[in-house]
């Protein structure tokens, strides 16, 4: 399976971090890859095409050059190309970020209109967040102005592995292509879930594909945003708040890692535990939380924490990982102390870096969507947190 005739074909919609450090490699045994962008990465897609190739950074213990092949790239302005390669992909990948999706929900609208409830359109969301193929579907049907009288098929994806752009490429890593000046950088991760009903009647889907029922689906979806994203928000913001540039940097702070351990096993974890039953397996959540802050404070990963705290108010957003983190811990019966931290140190950076000029309560309440009366304990308790942390680093 090595030209491009006798391999199916997958469009990427996004040729960034995460198309081409998780999803390239990850679909390469199934899938010839086209990468559909905006004329912003028309140097790059010129060279996909051209060369069908590009180059990625898998760290570990030492950073390693990955050659990826069997790739294309087409601009998504040239709508004929776009239409031709939505036409023949068996799946669409969705990885520009949540606020660009309804940019592309024309092109959907149109190549639906194409397809037959017998090979319907097939789009997998690989966007952080909860329910972003419903809104996703809901674009689409707006553009289509009716219906997709089943030739369209939308679910989300759980993306577990990290990935970053790095530019201009630090020492030890290579370019995603010779004369560019930004590589692609990605831990080893291996697995994408996935919901069942998006995939099924798919004959031989990639290897890479976990097919999943509702339940089990959620209880994946709810790992990587309270026990990967939480942690990370947690580490991010406070490295923020002393000062830190990068997760490495906190790896040897053992009182900070210690009340990450801390979240993840008295609080992250048992919520989870609860809310999930037999969906979530218990030798694979140990293993993953045992993993997990490893992996975010790797050093030959070399994150920022720039890069953790970027719109911090997206972030406390009700459907993401802050709110949701809390709300289902609390739902648990368990009372969410450090994650509540997190989430006002969130939004202590959010008020200090200007993005939002509402004060700390109305933040609470008209941002991120608690109750004043029926969820008063949790604001008290978010509020405390924020007391105790300016007590923290007053003298810093």
């Amino acid at each position: 399976m090595s030209s491009r005739d006798d391999k199916r074909t997958c469009l990427v919609f996004g040729a960034g971090a995460l198309g081409l450090g998780f999803l390239g490699p990850e679909l390469g045994e199934a899938y010839e890859r086209v990468y559909a962008d905006v004329p912003q990465r028309s140097e790059l897609l010129d060279r996909l095409e051209r060369c069908g190739e590009y180059t990625f950074n898998e760290t570990g213990l030492v950073a390693r050059a990955v050659t990826v092949r069997g790739v294309r790239g087409i601009l998504v302005t040239d709508s004929d190309a776009l239409a031709a390669a939505l036409d023949a992909a068996e799946l669409v990948f969705t990885a520009v970020g949540e606020a660009n999706l309804r940019n592309i929900a024309p092109a959907l609208a149109a190549a639906t209109k194409r397809r037959s409830p017998a090979r319907p359109l097939r789009v997998l969301c690989s966007e952080n967040g909860f329910e972003i193929a419903a809104r996703l579907t809901r674009d689409v049907q707006q553009a289509l102005g009716g219906d997709t009288a089943g030739r369209l098929r939308i679910g989300d994806t759980v993306m577990g592995r990290m990935c970053q752009l790095a530019s201009p490429p630090p020492d030890g890593f290579t370019p995603v292509a010779p004369g560019l000046d930004w590589a692609v950088v990605a831990e080893p991760f291996f697995g994408i879930p996935v919901s069942a009903r998006v995939i099924e009647g798919i004959e031989r889907p990639a290897p890479a594909l976990r097919p999943m029922n509702d339940a089990e689906f959620a209880a994946q979806e709810d790992v990587k945003m309270w026990a990967h994203n939480g942690p990370h928000a947690f580490l991010a913001f406070w490295g923020h708040l002393q000062g830190r540039e990068r997760f490495c940097d906190l790896a040897d702070d053992t009182r900070l890692m210690g009340m990450a351990s801390k979240m993840m096993r008295d609080e992250v974890g048992p919520a989870l535990l609860r809310k999930h039953g037999a969906a979530l397996d218990r030798n694979f959540w140990h293993n993953y939380a045992s993993t997990i802050l490893r992996r975010i404070v790797c050093t030959c990963f070399r994150d920022t924490i720039a890069r953790g705290t970027r719109s911090p108010m997206r972030k406390l957003d009700p459907l993401e990982r802050l709110v949701t983190g809390v709300r289902g811990i609390a739902g648990g019966g368990i009372v969410p102390e450090l994650y509540a931290t997190t989430l006002a140190a969130a939004i202590t950076v959010a008020r200090s870096m200007g993005e939002t000029d509402m004060d700390f309560r109305r933040v609470l309440t008209n941002h991120c969507g608690f109750d004043p009366e029926g969820e008063a304990d949790l604001i008290g308790l978010i509020e405390t947190r924020r007391d105790w942390l300016e007590r923290e680093f007053a003298s810093q």
